[in-house]
């Protein structure tokens, strides 16, 4: 059975990978420069080079003719190597331009969002006695939307970070039962509406973990919004914390609309949202669990999961025990 899957898998990825039209969509360039094009022009030309090269040793004894063939091949060869590579430079050049363009943007973004911020939660706090309730909704609900928008910012600076290799991670020990406490406590008026339950199952005297706690709580703070995003009303979470050899087990369970099997590979991407998480008109940029795999492995740790469409997911991450 897990044969099976694993050859399926490896199948749909062969697809995905000679897919050119997705490929081309994903990269922004035409079919004729995706790696995939290339690589299988090389393949192509260097087929024919090698019939071409044995069609002319069988037919010319000739020792001029086999030179001059040999340094076409070799030519051929070095050209097409010299666009695969002008290609993969471009691209590189282009992706560093983009990540410094992202992260700038969003450095001047941050000055004008925070004082919406605190303009809003500054009229809520003391001026809201002398506003009506349509004026206190309106208000409400710039303070939401300019949250959404710091939470986006927030995330694209992560990965500007993480492309440029300049996420910077502390490494200092940490409760990390009493993290998982607060948090869950931040996320409790988002489930309660929908009446979604959150269980915590903790070991007693759950040692202490090595890590950066702020991103190590930004890695809690996007799988559980997740969880609680894709499961419906009425449903559980399930969140436990135990040990195993030298690492400390963060596992969080739902019961929600899972993600497609075909899709399974794709998760950490960025910007991926699988196709049946539209369907419930969920918020969300696609970069969390991203930025979260990143974060993890840097730390030390590993992300992993399980999901089963309309059934469920169980997302599971790894940190060091601390010796300190």
């Amino acid at each position: 059975m897990e044969f099976c899957k694993n050859k399926l898998k490896l199948k749909i990825e062969l697809i995905n990978d000679f897919d050119l039209r997705k490929q081309a969509k994903d990269l922004g360039v035409k079919i004729w420069q995706t790696p995939s094009f290339l690589f299988i022009i090389f393949g192509v030309a260097a087929t024919i080079i090698m019939a071409a090269t044995y069609f002319i040793s069988k037919n010319y004894e000739n020792p001029a003719v086999l030179v001059i063939s040999e340094c076409l091949v070799v030519v051929v060869i070095f050209v097409l190597e010299m666009l695969v590579t002008r290609f993969v430079e471009q691209m590189t050049r282009l992706n560093r331009m983009k990540s410094e363009f992202v992260s700038i943007a969003s450095h001047q973004l941050r000055t004008p969002l925070s004082a919406i911020k605190w303009e809003t939660e500054l009229m809520l706090k003391k001026f809201k006695k002398g506003l009506n309730k349509k004026q206190v909704k309106n208000i409400e609900n710039i303070y939401a939307i300019n949250q959404r928008m710091i939470h986006l910012v927030n995330d694209l600076l992560n990965v500007a970070r993480i492309d440029q290799n300049r996420l910077i991670l502390k490494k200092q020990k940490f409760d990390f039962v009493e993290m998982v406490k607060e948090v869950v406590a931040e996320i409790i008026p988002k489930a309660k509406p929908r009446n979604i339950k959150i269980d915590i199952n903790a070991k007693k005297e759950v040692p202490f973990v090595l890590g950066d706690a702020e991103k190590i709580r930004l890695v809690m703070d996007n799988l559980l919004d997740n969880a609680v995003k894709y499961t419906n009303s009425g449903g559980k979470i399930k969140i436990s914390i135990f040990k195993s050899g030298n690492f400390l087990i963060f596992e969080i369970r739902d019961n929600g609309v899972g993600i497609p099997e075909e899709q399974t590979g794709r998760v950490f991407e960025k910007f991926f949202r699988s196709d049946n998480a539209s369907k419930y008109q969920t918020d969300g940029t696609g970069l969390g669990l991203y930025i979260a795999k990143n974060i993890v492995e840097q730390l030390g740790g590993e992300i992993w999961f399980q999901s089963i469409e309309n059934v469920g997911s169980v997302f599971s991450f790894s940190l060091p025990i601390s010796r300190l």
